[in-house]
């Protein structure tokens, strides 16, 4: 008799394959680091409203966003409102995550 083959693993302890849902993999995601449900909503409508990236169009490069990002950081006292939102790609979300983490050091060693 045929015995089951083993099922893979990925990453530690993590069963293989897919999230029920997307909605319940960006759940998972957002409520961890304290976004909730009106954050996915504008999240949707960000990326609605902006298909391309807004900072590499301003450099005539044309980029699907990819990223509701907050032009202001929360922690820098930003809103979640859509006024504060723009849609942006991965590379320049990293970008711009990279000099805000780099600017959120440099004040606190200030301190």
């Amino acid at each position: 008799m045929p015995s089951r083959p083993p099922k893979v693993k990925v990453g530690i302890g993590k069963p293989a394959g897919k999230p029920k849902s997307w909605a319940h993999s960006m759940e998972r995601k957002t409520t961890a680091r304290g976004y909730g449900w009106a954050h996915q909503q504008m999240r949707i409508i960000v990326l609605r409203e902006e298909p391309l990236c807004r900072p590499c169009l301003a450099v005539n490069r044309v980029t699907a966003s990819t990223t509701a990002d907050h032009i202001t950081p929360l922690a820098e006292g930003g809103t979640g409102d859509r006024l504060n939102m723009q849609g942006i790609c991965n590379d320049c979300h990293k970008a711009k995550t990279a000099k805000e983490s780099a600017r959120a050091s440099a004040a606190s060693r200030q301190r």
